[in-house]
């Protein structure tokens, strides 16, 4: 069994978990390539999606800032956006429509979207189409979606999704 295939959301759990996701990376001159991972997750399948794109976007060079959708204050100046959720009832899940309703005009900052799911799986579509409509420019060959829990191919494919973003970001 992996590491990914039993995740609590436990709050003292989740927030040992997200130690280590702020770290600044340099790039050049006192730059940094910062990327807003932003996540709202039930059962914790979509946090640990989130956390392997956290860790691609590290070791790429970058600087992960990995938020809780509730945590969320805005853009700031990060050079790129992840926003995932898990899929309820056919649609993204409420702190993450709360975003997507008050996200200001994005004008070609990187964005992608990603989400676990149990049945049908429509959120991390719904939450591309918006980050498009909102004029951000969309990383990657479409939303990353994953049915269950990741599997270790599935943390994979989100580790490089975080080294997409930082090459997207240079």
């Amino acid at each position: 069994m992996g590491r990914y295939d039993q995740i609590r959301s436990d709050t003292r759990v989740c927030d040992a978990d997200l130690e280590g996701f702020s770290n600044r990376s340099e790039k050049g001159a006192g730059t940094t390539m910062k990327i807003l991972v932003v996540y709202e997750s039930t059962t914790g399948k979509t946090k640990a999606m989130a956390q392997a794109i956290c860790r691609g976007i590290t070791e790429a060079g970058g600087e992960c800032v990995l938020q809780r959708a509730r945590e969320f204050d805005g853009l700031g100046d990060a050079c790129a956006l992840a926003l995932g959720c898990s899929t309820r009832m056919k649609r993204p899940l409420p702190k993450v429509r709360q975003i997507m309703a008050e996200l200001p005009r994005l004008d070609g900052l990187k964005v992608t979207s990603f989400g676990s799911y149990g049945w049908s799986g429509e959120a991390p579509g719904i939450v591309a189409d918006r980050l498009r409509e909102l004029g951000g420019e969309f990383v990657g060959d479409g939303p990353l979606r994953v049915k269950g829990h990741p599997t270790q191919e599935d943390i994979e494919a989100c580790e490089n999704l975080g080294r997409l973003l930082v090459e997207k970001c240079r």
